[in-house]
């Protein structure tokens, strides 16, 4: 039987999963960025702000991704490890990666992606809940 204890410190590992509003910020194209093309990801986020990685361990099909494009069908697929970069794998889609960095996932920052091969794009954190 576990510890009180230990039922706590797991409750909490899978309570800290979050809904975070990837937005495109600004590029040539959408100089005031586009609210109409993102990407919503349910991660783990620990107290400091980082993703928990160990909590993704546990469980990581709850890493979820859906892209919503204006000008395309919706997609959506899983996030996966690799390393400091979230590899973003959407069944028809060429698998994009995320830069965090291992830096804190804080409202107004910017994140790069990386679409297949050669597109970067800026991504602006619109929203965690």
């Amino acid at each position: 039987m576990r510890s009180a204890g230990v039922r706590a410190h797991e409750t909490g590992r899978m309570n800290n999963w979050k809904q975070i509003r990837l937005e495109l910020a600004s590029t040539p194209e959408f100089p005031a960025g586009s609210v109409s093309r993102a990407y919503l990801l349910r991660l783990p986020i620990s107290d400091d702000d980082h993703v928990d990685v160990a909590a993704y361990r546990q469980n990581p099909r709850r890493a979820v991704v859906r892209r919503h494009w204006s000008s395309e069908p919706d997609q959506r697929g899983q996030l996966l490890e690799a390393g400091e970069e979230w590899i973003i794998h959407c069944d028809g889609k060429p698998d994009s990666r995320l830069e965090l960095d291992g830096k804190p996932l804080r409202l107004g920052q910017q994140i790069p992606i990386k679409i297949g091969e050669g597109i970067e794009l800026p991504l602006r954190i619109a929203s965690i809940r």
